[in-house]
């Protein structure tokens, strides 16, 4: 496992401690609760949309550049109004 993929999983692991402090993680589903990149970005988005986290700790937590950052949001903006969310 390299250095990044070490920081991924420690982050996976604090988001989800984040959500479950708010008592919702049981908005999640079940697949997510094991570690991917995929998955560490649906808790990221889950927690900045429900309000747990800033957007700036949603950055450091997917470990993403500054100028990535607008990008990923309006990608995230696009997914919730095609697929919903885990708030609704």
């Amino acid at each position: 496992m390299n250095e990044k993929e070490v920081r991924l999983r420690q982050n996976f692991e604090t988001v989800k401690a984040i959500i479950a402090e708010q008592e919702m993680l049981e908005r999640v589903p079940a697949e997510y609760l094991t570690f991917s990149p995929e998955h560490l970005e649906g808790l990221v988005k889950f927690a900045y949309f429900a309000g747990f986290i800033q957007l700036g700790q949603a950055r450091q937590l997917l470990l993403l550049p500054k100028e990535q950052l607008k990008p990923q949001l309006r990608k995230w903006y696009d997914e919730i109004r095609e697929q919903g969310c885990w708030l609704c």
